[in-house]
């Protein structure tokens, strides 16, 4: 089985009371071993605080300036081009630095498997 999409066809759509807006990649294509998906953010958007209960996550920047913030005290930059790997226990949150996109790409394709870690 093979399917396709083009991100540039792919319209964001905002979700409820949320910054970043969402391209459906995994809507489209119905993979069944992971979770795709894209990320458009607008400088100073973020996620929210979280961590996976079964899901490791890959990011890859597709254009824009970002930082993971990792716990309480850990900050990784990361631009266009970079990628990087989550294990599903360590609470993350992606903040924008420069507007751009994010491919988010979750395994197993578990759903609504992220846990908010609520600020306090």
């Amino acid at each position: 089985m093979h399917d396709q999409v083009n991100l540039d066809e792919l319209e964001a759509r905002e979700l409820d009371d949320f910054g970043p807006r969402l391209k459906g990649v995994g809507y489209e294509l119905r993979p069944e071993k992971m979770r795709p998906s894209v990320w458009v953010f607008d400088a100073g958007e973020k996620m929210r605080r979280h961590y996976q209960e079964e899901q490791e996550e890959l990011y890859h920047v597709l254009s824009g300036r970002f930082e993971m913030r990792f716990g309480e005290a850990e900050t990784a930059e990361l631009a266009a081009g970079d990628v990087m790997v989550v294990s599903p226990d360590e609470v993350r949150q992606l903040v924008c630095v420069e507007p751009g996109e994010v491919f988010v790409v979750g395994s197993p394709a578990t759903k609504d498997d992220g846990v908010v870690v609520v600020e306090e």
